[in-house]
């Protein structure tokens, strides 16, 4: 295992030889001529960058300028792009302040899109890929975010005591169902979509918007990229695969973009011992589209993404735990997103949407075969408009169409929803946000309403102090649905403040929580009931710094949760086993521009979980052993043939933590095996080259 690190790392520094830089120089100021520290000057579409220092004062070189602007950004002032000049990198910038009247309005126009917008946590594409832990991947990226427990035996989002099902995936205003790849036993599926798809990400835990719903817990707003300024191609190649992508643009108003990816993880898990038994090791073909138009009053996008994957493993037979079951999946997996984002007469704003989400699975564990088929069809259409300068409102409606292929017959649902918000500047830096959303269900024959509200306050320039308080519904699994409909909705209650302070590059951000769970299915004598209840409890931290130490961009998060609750087969009011009471991360990204290295590394850690011991009296009382983890990654950013790449390397669990996630037992109980991640420790290494 040395013998291999050193190997990549003496290929890493050796694959390309040197470049002659090109060094960017300057100083901001305000109209005034007052220095600004702590902007962020960064070349657009490229890693790098910088910031100013107490001067206004910036410096930072670059092998080779693949951007055609640099941006410049601080809080309070407005952005600016300068369009740039070949070999002309000395500046004098000048950036204008936001008036306070702007100010006011433009506040009040973001909380009709929402007030997630101040209190919800954000992501860009460029912290997944520098998060070590996360390999690229959204989900895992966000699991080191606070409000998350880390399940390293499950596939999902598991926020604040609830499960995955309760957190919806929405990308340009409509649900993608099934936002991860398909599932595997006892171990978790990446998400299926690149990072890089979005501009805009934006993580809320609790609370939010009446605009959404069918999710207990939490939910992830993506907003795809518009219009790409040129033309482009990239490429790469790693131990999981390789792939390609075009981007065609004509005259800044439409775009055509499609890539392929072929994965096939036998390379990437023959480097390290593997305590998973494979059959078949993961391979997959994905394909994508996308096209983007503007339009004259908006822009319409569509994306489309089909799948094809296998996978087999050995799993824990509890009848036999000497004989394993053989499990294989073979499933294809399509997804389509259609949306209109734009402008009416009369002031009117309109976004409309239409998503398809279907997959399909071949599935044998041991002798036993069945097939998974499930699909969706969702349209929503969302008007917004305004009453003066003080108010603006939405109204809108979304039909969802679900289909369930479950013990050989269709389980169908119509659910039809109508909601409505507005948001009234009560004061200048006072916003109240109010709502209710109503939803019919053909499946179950009821009906819910829910009320949402919200009320923010700005101290300040920099803080925002937000409470909030909301009614949310959704729907049981369809494998219980399939067994008794003649149930209602599940339900949660949340209520919430939050307090954001957000100066220089430095953010703060605290949030505490309770939340009730009622109607929850329960099995009462092998009946399905709504008699099921629990809560959950805590506060959430988060605090990260961009500016401080020029070399380093890092933060720390903690979460803390106290959740119980009784549904399902539990006999009393437990805490489930998706549920870590104390969760920490740290994570790390260092640049050292003079070698071209951007260094990183995330520590993890979960308190231990629950797990069902059927030796033990008491239900739900044992738990495993802390979870410890350490990662390291590191991005070289060079040239290839006068093209911008980067070579990227990364290693799991670097301190060789033991990490238990579970244990499965014999029917007898006589029996223990642990739940493991796939490997001990794993080494990912990778070329990701862009060609104009």
């Amino acid at each position: 295992m040395k013998k291999l690190v050193l190997f990549l790392a003496i290929q890493l520094f050796l694959i390309v030889p040197s470049i002659a830089q090109s060094l960017f120089f300057g100083e901001v100021k305000d109209e005034s001529g007052t220095p600004i520290p702590f902007a962020n000057v960064y070349l657009k579409e490229q890693l790098e960058g910088g910031s100013t220092d107490l001067e206004g004062k910036f410096r930072f070189s670059v092998d080779k300028v693949n951007s055609t602007a640099l941006m410049i950004s601080a809080l309070g002032f407005k952005e600016k792009e300068i369009l740039l000049v070949e070999g002309k990198y000395q500046f004098i910038i000048t950036l204008i302040a936001k008036s306070t009247e702007l100010d006011e309005v433009q506040i009040v126009a973001q909380k009709q899109k929402s007030l997630e917008e101040v209190a919800a946590l954000k992501m860009t594409g460029m912290d997944v890929v520098l998060n070590a832990s996360a390999n690229g991947d959204l989900y895992q990226a966000l699991q080191t975010m606070p409000g998350t427990s880390k399940v390293g035996d499950q596939t999902g989002l598991f926020v604040r005591g609830g499960d995955a099902s309760e957190t919806q995936t929405i990308i340009d205003g409509t649900v993608a169902t099934h936002p991860f790849l398909g599932d595997t036993p006892n171990m978790p599926s990446r998400g299926k979509f690149d990072p890089f798809m979005f501009k805009g990400t934006s993580f809320s835990t609790g609370g939010y918007s009446a605009e959404y719903g069918q999710s207990l817990s939490s939910i992830l707003l993506l907003e795809t990229e518009g219009i790409p300024e040129k033309t482009s191609s990239s490429a790469n190649l790693h131990f999981a695969g390789v792939g390609a992508t075009h981007t065609q643009v004509w005259d800044e108003k439409t775009a055509l973009m499609g890539g392929l990816t072929y994965n096939n993880l036998v390379p990437y898990f023959s480097v390290t011992p593997q305590n998973t038994d494979w059959l078949k090791m993961p391979e997959a073909l994905n394909a994508n589209a996308a096209f983007r138009h503007k339009t004259k009053g908006g822009m319409y996008k569509m994306y489309s993404q089909f799948g094809h994957g296998k996978v087999g493993l050995n799993v824990f037979n509890a009848e036999d735990p000497k004989s394993p079951l053989p499990f294989y999946r073979t499933g294809n997996d399509l997804y389509i997103n259609n949306s209109y984002k734009g402008s009416l007469i009369g002031n009117w704003g309109i976004h409309a949407g239409l998503s398809i989400n279907s997959r399909q699975a071949d599935v044998e564990v041991g002798p036993f075969q069945y097939v998974e088929n499930t699909s969706s069809v969702i349209g929503k259409t969302t008007f917004s408009n305004s009453l003066g300068k003080k108010i603006d409102f939405i109204i809108g409606t979304e039909y969802r169409n679900d289909r369930d292929y479950i013990q050989n017959n269709w389980l169908e649902d119509h659910l039809t929803s109508v909601y409505s918000e507005f948001t009234y500047s009560i004061l200048p830096k006072v916003t109240l946000r109010v709502g209710a959303r109503g939803e019919y269900s053909s499946l179950l024959k009821k009906t819910n309403l829910a009320p949402r509200s919200s009320l923010l306050f700005e101290l300040g320039e920099f803080n925002q102090l937000t409470l909030g308080y909301g009614s949310f519904y959704q729907k049981g699994k369809p494998e219980l649905l399939a067994r008794n409909n003649n149930v209602d909705f599940q339900k949660s209650n949340h209520y919430l403040m939050n307090f954001k302070r957000e100066i220089f590059g430095r953010t703060f951000r605290a949030e505490v929580y309770y939340k009730t769970y009622d109607q929850l299915l329960k099995f009462d004598n092998e009946k399905i009931t709504n008699n099921g209840h629990g809560f959950a409890r805590g506060i959430d931290l988060f605090w990260r710094d961009e500016t401080s130490i020029g070399f380093l961009d890092y933060w720390v998060t903690y979460s803390f949760v106290d959740s119980k609750r009784d549904y399902l087969h539990f006999p009393e009011l437990s805490t489930p086993t998706f549920v870590s009471k104390h969760n920490v991360n740290i994570i790390a990204n260092f640049k050292i521009p003079s070698l071209r290295l951007q260094p990183g590394l995330t520590y993890s850690y979960a308190s231990g979980r629950t797990f069902e011991n059927p030796n033990s009296e008491i239900f739900l009382a044992d738990r495993t052993k802390d979870y410890h983890n350490l990662d390291v990654a590191v991005n070289y950013n060079t040239t290839i043939l006068g093209n911008f790449a980067v070579v990227f390397a990364s290693f799991s669990n670097v301190l060789g933590f033991d990490q238990v996630y579970g244990y499965d037992y014999s029917v007898d109980g006589s029996v223990r095996a642990e739940r493991l991640p796939s490997s001990k420790q794993s080494v990912f290494l990778g070329l990701f080259v862009t060609i104009e």
